[in-house]
């Protein structure tokens, strides 16, 4: 069987790949704003998860490394309340309840709470 590309066919790919790609391009940018830092910033107090408030409220550097009931697939520090996004600095911004020490944009802490 041999296989032509005809004026039918390209015209039906070029219309299915027009409404694909803005989704695919979608996906691929949301995907990378969720992604972690690699890097803390430079001069920032920064939240531990073994010291002071990040210990005892169980804070993670990665939110699907939480081991805590409370938390819920896609609750990340990013989408908190306490997340000071105007001060954000390189995924890494001011918390509340951390005393204003940076915590990463994909961490979590059991004082998780979804802004409004």
């Amino acid at each position: 069987m041999e296989d032509k590309l005809t004026r039918r066919s390209f015209f039906q790919m070029a219309v299915a790949s027009a409404v694909v790609v803005p989704f695919a391009l979608k996906a691929a940018t949301a995907l990378a704003a969720d992604a972690c830092p690699k890097t803390a910033p430079a001069g920032k107090a920064l939240g531990s998860p073994t010291e002071g408030m990040g210990k005892s409220l169980e804070y993670v550097m990665d939110a699907s490394t939480s081991k805590n009931p409370k938390h819920k697939a896609g609750d990340a520090c990013g989408s908190c309340k306490f997340f000071n996004q105007a001060k954000a600095d390189g995924g890494y911004a001011p918390c509340t309840m951390m005393g204003m020490k940076y915590v990463t944009n994909c961490g979590w802490c059991k004082s998780y709470s979804k802004k409004a």
